[in-house]
């Protein structure tokens, strides 16, 4: 039988090639462009939306800009505040029942929204941006509190948030709830083919954890469908001396907020 030869037209070939490399750098080019439609997923509030508990606040982060709060007070005497930075879906209207549960502890709850959330101005652009306007809101909340009354809470997404608090001030206590890594490990375990310098918002809690001075409580529930519970075990590991490890067994990233134990924790850390 006689041997068959294939030949290849190289000039196709090489078309071929530049098609696929155009192609990928289009959908690189999609995705940096797309950042924020991709990660922040708001709704919309009309000033005329009326919520069924707490005080509604607006503080002011720029020049023409307020992010709306929920204030959630404690029937008696207030021992301090839990600030809460929710995560990327909603708005307030959607995580209030998320910061009901983390109150009635002897503690209020203050839960801001991020811009362009509920009935927040303005729009996210930058880290930078998300970060300067957190710290607004905890230096507006020092009106009333003192820093060793504040205790910084975040989940999801507001983790990131609240651990760059955590390591530039000087809180009574930091608690994580399902956090990650940083979004560059999240972007490795659902699209390792993007370039890690294209992320506008690495959101390092890696790197800022080790910065933070007060006690560190992470929650995680172990069938995180979302951000895999080993995001907290390595978390941990950076800062065992001063934090703790409370595994969540059973719930997934949503049920985490609303967890039992997560309430029963955070009321012995609120004492």
């Amino acid at each position: 039988m006689k041997d068959c030869v294939v030949f290849i037209d190289m000039k196709w070939l090489r078309r071929f090639f530049f098609l696929v490399l155009a192609l990928y750098a289009l959908g690189c080019g999609a995705v940096y462009l797309q950042q924020e439609r991709m990660l922040f997923q708001p709704s919309q509030l009309p000033d005329s939306f009326e919520f069924w508990t707490g005080e509604e606040v607006y503080i002011p982060v720029a020049d023409d800009v307020r992010l709306h709060a929920m204030w959630l007070r404690s029937s008696r005497r207030s021992r301090g505040v839990v600030m809460y930075w929710h995560g990327n879906r909603g708005s307030n209207r959607r995580c209030l029942r998320q910061a009901e549960n983390l109150a009635g502890l002897g503690y209020d709850v203050l839960m801001p929204d991020y811009r362009g959330y509920g009935k927040s101005d303005g729009e996210i652009e930058s880290e930078e941006q998300l970060f300067t306007d957190a710290q607004e809101v905890y230096d507006w909340l020092q009106q009333y509190y003192d820093e060793d009354q504040i205790v910084l809470l975040g989940y999801s997404l507001g983790s990131g948030i609240a651990t760059y608090l955590a390591s530039e001030n000087n809180p009574r206590h930091l608690c994580l709830v399902a956090p990650y890594q940083s979004m560059l490990a999240m972007k490795e375990l659902f699209a390792p083919f993007i370039p890690s310098f294209l992320l506008k918002y690495p959101l390092r809690n890696d790197l800022l954890l080790p910065e933070v001075n007060a006690p560190v409580t992470l929650f995680h529930g172990t069938r995180d469908e979302l951000i895999p519970y080993e995001h907290s075990v390595y978390l941990h590991g950076l800062v065992e001396e001063r934090g703790r490890l409370v595994a969540l067994n059973g719930s997934g990233h949503r049920g985490a907020i609303f967890s039992d134990l997560l309430r029963r924790e955070l009321g012995a850390i609120l004492q």
